[in-house]
C-alpha cells in the first residue's frame, strides 16, 4: 500500500491549522441559534476530524512502515484500527442526526 502523506505542504502545520478550525467551529457552536446550524457545526467539525486522522495516517504510513500488522511488535494494523474509527466516527454523526430529527 502506498499513500502520500499530503499535497507537498508540511504535515505538521496542515494538522495546526485543522486544529485551528476545530476550534473555531467549536466556539462558534453555542452561538448557533437553530438545530439546522447545530448541526451543520458538527458535521464541519467531525469533517474536519476525519480529515486531519487521514492526514496523519498517511503521514505515518510515509514515515514507518511499521504501522503495519505484520511489522508492529504489538500485532496491531494501525491503519485498520484508524479506518474502522473513521467508519464508526461516520455512524456516530449519522446516528446523532437521526437522534436529533426524530
Amino acid at each position: 500500500m502506498t499513500a502520500s502523506a499530503h499535497n507537498g505542504e508540511d504535515p505538521a502545520a496542515e494538522v495546526v491549522k485543522k486544529r485551528s478550525y476545530v476550534l473555531q467551529y467549536q466556539k462558534e457552536y453555542p452561538a448557533a441559534t437553530s438545530q439546522e446550524e447545530r448541526i451543520r457545526n458538527i458535521k464541519k467539525q467531525v469533517s474536519t476530524l476525519q480529515s486531519t486522522i487521514l492526514l496523519l495516517r498517511n503521514s505515518l504510513v510515509k514515515e514507518n512502515r511499521s504501522v503495519r500488522s505484520d511489522l508492529s511488535k504489538y500485532d496491531l494494523d494501525y491503519l485498520v484500527a484508524i479506518k474502522n474509527s473513521l467508519k464508526d466516527m461516520q455512524k456516530l454523526l449519522k446516528q446523532l442526526e437521526a437522534a436529533v430529527d426524530s
